[in-house]
């Protein structure tokens, strides 16, 4: 095992020549260029025998891995923002066809209007799609979501988002340990599942009459809750051989005796834990329950985590127009019937800088707010 410095989309591109794929299929798009850049020069400098398929668009892109991923390769993109939803279409024939495509995905805030910046929206517009979604509070949980994120897709037969934010991540120079070649090797073997075979010839994706359409998706949203189980088992097992523990769908921190706890997802968790931490040395006992599991959403877990807390304040760094933070409105759902006081709020869109200050501030606004807000509360405006 080395330690070094990366970006998170180098942290990325490591975990893709680690994982070994056999097949990158990319469109330039900004700020997640940089991870194909990286796996592209591992290509050239000989310590990755992987095709490169250079494509017209972010469509094309996820074509050409699912095209790969169907003739038993394991297939690897990258892509964010208006990319992510030019890939849409697709992103749904990924899932729907259960092919197991790992995607890292550099959040960048939608247009109109325009944005270079991040914020998670992106990833959220996909939510209904059928695809399990890590995020990641640091690089070097980039590049181990990413080795995660082949063996799951791989156990379960679905695809993986592999989240991490731009510029905030995708940019930024962390130490990342690298994990030793032989050991991931181990830990992921290649397993190829080929479903299109030239000696073999058969139709795919086929028109389903409706006596068979409903049934198909019944199993796929089956697959998708087994994924629940199987994330954890890989997040242990991953623990287990190579020391760092991401708690598999949650994490729960200074959980014990919380009385106020902030749910976040994303790079916004690094923060929140420092806030944590200065408010435990003032004697005030908050906590944090990060989600890294956005799909499959870890209702149960959440149910047992937050079950003996006075009150919940979301932080989410994306919008719902009409409704509020994706974030908050699932935490919502999932403690339905439970008399907990949960506010949530929005900041940090586009870019905006979301300090520790600035979640004190948010965390002393959710105390003073005696109901509970319908909609999630704009924060920093």
């Amino acid at each position: 095992m080395s330690t070094t410095l990366l970006t998170g989309s180098e942290a990325a591109a490591y975990g893709a020549r680690l994982a070994r794929i056999e097949v990158l299929a990319y469109y330039p798009i900004t700020p997640a260029f940089p991870a194909m850049e990286r796996v592209s020069k591992f290509i050239d400098d000989g310590e990755l025998n992987t095709r490169f398929v250079r494509v017209e668009s972010d469509h094309s892109a996820l074509a050409a891995a699912l095209g790969a991923s169907l003739a038993g390769s394991r297939t690897f993109t990258v892509t964010n923002s208006q990319g992510l939803l030019y890939m849409t279409e697709v992103v749904y024939h990924t899932a729907g066809l259960r092919q197991p495509v790992v995607m890292a995905v550099a959040n960048r805030a939608l247009s109109a209007p325009h944005s270079r910046f991040p914020e998670q929206g992106d990833a959220i517009s996909q939510g209904a799609s059928g695809w399990i979604q890590l995020f990641c509070e640091n690089n070097q949980e980039v590049l181990d979501n990413m080795l995660q994120a082949f063996k799951i897709a791989e156990t379960i037969r679905l695809p993986v988002m592999v989240n991490y934010e731009g510029y905030i991540q995708s940019h930024t120079l962390e130490e990342v340990e690298i994990p030793d070649e032989e050991k991931i090797d181990q830990f992921l073997p290649l397993n190829r599942v080929r479903t299109l075979d030239v000696e073999h010839p058969q139709g795919v994706n086929t028109v389903a009459s409706p006596e068979f359409y409903m049934d198909y998706k019944f199993r796929q949203n089956e697959a998708m809750e087994q994924a629940l189980t199987v994330i954890n088992n890989v997040a242990s097992d991953y623990a287990k051989e190579f020391g760092r523990d991401w708690s598999g769908l949650i994490e729960a921190y200074q959980m014990d005796d919380a009385e106020h706890v902030i749910v976040a997802m994303g790079s916004m968790v690094s923060d929140a834990r420092i806030v944590v931490d200065e408010l435990r040395k003032a004697g005030r006992k908050v906590g944090l329950v990060k989600v890294r599991a956005w799909r499959p959403f870890p209702v149960e877990a959440l149910r047992e985590a937050l079950k003996n807390v006075q009150l919940i304040t979301v932080c989410d760094k994306n919008i719902v127009y009409g409704l509020g933070g994706a974030l908050g409105t699932e935490v919502k759902s999932a403690l339905y019937g439970q008399s907990i006081r949960l506010n949530s709020y929005i900041l940090g869109l586009g870019g905006r800088d979301v300090t520790t200050e600035e979640i004190k501030k948010v965390l002393e606004l959710s105390e003073k707010t005696e109901q509970q807000a319908i909609t999630s509360e704009w924060f920093g405006l």
